[in-house]
């Protein structure tokens, strides 16, 4: 039977975390069929074994298990290898070191869009786990977000974490979507659209945050920088109504004149 939602995992040496993240996705409870497509960059440790492992016991779970790593030779999992083998209606993400808790996620987003046909992406609250103090928190980092959102809301910022998402698999990504730093925010505002996006205030995943994190390893300049080479191939692709267009532009300034600020703060250390 064809699954109305494939669920899309990647990972790379997540093998402390991704245990609990494939558990997350069995522990779904759907009256819809799903399949479970999870890749792995070539992980130097014992990542690869245990995707292995769950799936020898669930034929849903669909493996891409690389042995040259991808991501350093600027190939990008979801548009190359994961997204072209979906085969669902809809597609929820999460990456190899968060989790899902909620046994109703899915049912309940899929639920909402199937009744819902102007709404093109649902996601919801999170907690954010902290590896250094192995502590759980609420995720404060995104705001406070309406119930109901456009994709001018999500040009002006990104409050969406990636493991809480689920969206409509009608979007089609330009060729220079694999060359972003960034995947995450810039798939929502291509596959967004002129349709509406609803929030669920449930706190149904966990977002972990621990050095290795693609953000949290770098340092703040290299963070403007990678934000200001993901505006940018966004503003000049024209992909974007004028309202949204203009809405980024006013972004990409604003990083602009923090790189700006970055590189004087910089200099002065240094002397």
């Amino acid at each position: 039977m064809k699954p109305l939602l494939s669920i899309c995992c990647t990972t790379f040496n997540h093998e402390k975390f991704v245990d609990q993240t494939i558990n997350g996705f069995l522990i779904q409870q759907t009256n819809f069929p799903i399949e479970i497509i999870i890749h792995d960059d070539a992980s130097t440790d014992n990542t690869a074994a245990i995707i292995k492992k769950y799936a020898a016991k669930d034929d849903r779970i669909v493996t891409i298990l690389q042995t040259e790593n991808q991501y350093s030779q600027n190939i990008k999992p979801w548009a190359n290898y994961v997204f072209p083998k979906t085969k669902g209606k809809y597609i929820a993400l999460c990456e190899g070191d968060d989790y899902w808790t909620d046994p109703l996620k899915l049912q309940k987003q899929v639920d909402f869009l199937e009744a819902h046909p102007d709404y093109g992406m649902s996601f919801h609250n999170s907690k954010v786990f902290i590896q250094e103090t192995e502590s759980i928190e609420p995720d404060y980092l995104k705001g406070e977000v309406p119930e109901t959102t456009t994709v001018l809301d999500l040009a002006n910022r990104n409050y969406i974490r990636t493991n809480t998402v689920v969206l409509r698999n009608d979007f089609e990504l330009p060729d220079w979507f694999s060359l972003l730093p960034v995947g995450d925010w810039p798939l929502f505002l291509i596959q967004i659209k002129d349709s509406k996006i609803k929030k669920f205030d449930e706190e149904m995943g966990v977002y972990r945050i621990h050095n290795n994190g693609v953000w949290t390893s770098i340092d703040k300049k290299k963070m403007i920088t990678m934000s200001l080479n993901t505006i940018k191939p966004i503003l000049e692709s024209n992909i974007l109504s004028k309202a949204a267009s203009k809405v980024l532009k006013k972004r990409y300034d604003k990083y602009r004149f923090k790189l700006f600020k970055e590189n004087i703060r910089q200099k002065f250390k240094s002397k």
